[in-house]
C-alpha cells in the first residue's frame, strides 16, 4: 500500500517535466516505496527484476556516501543510454530514480535535478514519516 504522502511526492516530481517517463522511490535499504509510469495514475507492483534493480540502486548510494567526506556529496547521477536517459537523486532518506526521454538535453536534465532537489522539504519529510514512522 502506497501512502498518500508518497503519492503526493510522486505527483510533484511528475509535474516537473513531461519528459519524465518513469519514477521509482526507494528507501535507504532498497525497499520500493513507489514504482510508477507517467502514463498511469496508479503505482505498479514491481516484478522481481525491478525490485533487484532498485535494491542495487540503493547499494550504490551507500557506496557513494562512503566517499562524501573526500569528494563531497553526490548531487545527481545522469546515465545516457541508447533509448532512454536515467537520473538518480538522493533526497533525505529516499532515492529518486527516473527514466527520461532520450531527447532531453544535459542542461534540461540538470534543471530537472535542481527542481527535484528544491521540492518543498515538508513534502519530502511527510513522505518519509509516512513510511518510516507509522
Amino acid at each position: 500500500m502506497v501512502s498518500k504522502e508518497i503519492r503526493n511526492l510522486a505527483g510533484e516530481i511528475f509535474k516537473i517535466d513531461p519528459q519524465i517517463q518513469h519514477l521509482g522511490l526507494i528507501d535507504l535499504e532498497g525497499h520500493v516505496l513507489l514504482d510508477q509510469s507517467s502514463a498511469s495514475n496508479e503505482p505498479i507492483k514491481p516484478d522481481k527484476d525491478r525490485m533487484m534493480f532498485y535494491y542495487q540502486v540503493s547499494l550504490r548510494r551507500s557506496r557513494r556516501e562512503h566517499f562524501n567526506e573526500f569528494y563531497g556529496l553526490t548531487r545527481y547521477i545522469h546515465i545516457v543510454r541508447e533509448n532512454i536517459q536515467q537520473l538518480v537523486l538522493y533526497l533525505p532518506m529516499i532515492t529518486v530514480y527516473l527514466t527520461l526521454g532520450k531527447d532531453e538535453t544535459p542542461d534540461g536534465i540538470r534543471k530537472i535535478a535542481e527542481k527535484i532537489q528544491e521540492i518543498d522539504e515538508s513534502l519530502v519529510e511527510k513522505a518519509v514519516k509516512s513510511e518510516f514512522y507509522q
